[in-house]
């Protein structure tokens, strides 16, 4: 699909990052995507590379493996991105933009964040 994504963001919570971005490749709600990784709710959450891959397999979202990256200039395409300190936010560099569910609004055509690691995936 070659059609943007929707931004949503976490706020004014501070954890489900993983589970927004999920979200916004999805279209589904945050309780379905919560169900679907087998979070319990209500509850305070932080996500891992484990239960985004299970959820994307679980909506049958194709990716590929976790790769490492220091700098933006690593990450390609579409991906999910975790970005320093432990945070998640989903890219479109195709089409240069961020959508970080830790703001407010977006997405946004540049970041400030840092990425650790990034997972290639096709919606």
């Amino acid at each position: 699909m070659n059609t943007p994504l929707t931004f949503v963001t976490q706020l004014p919570r501070d954890d489900g990052c993983g589970v927004v971005v999920l979200q916004m490749l999805s279209g589904r709600t945050y309780d379905e995507i919560a169900a679907i990784i087998d979070w319990p709710i209500p509850g305070v959450h932080y996500s891992t590379w484990t239960e985004i891959m299970a959820g994307l397999d679980a909506l049958g979202i194709a990716h590929g493996e976790v790769m490492p990256a220091e700098t933006w200039d690593e990450v390609t395409g579409l991906a999910v991105v975790h970005v320093q300190p432990d945070h998640f936010i989903l890219v479109d560099l195709d089409r240069g933009l961020f959508y970080d569910p830790g703001q407010e609004a977006g997405p946004q055509t540049s970041s400030e964040a840092v990425p650790r690691s990034w997972l290639p995936v096709r919606r």
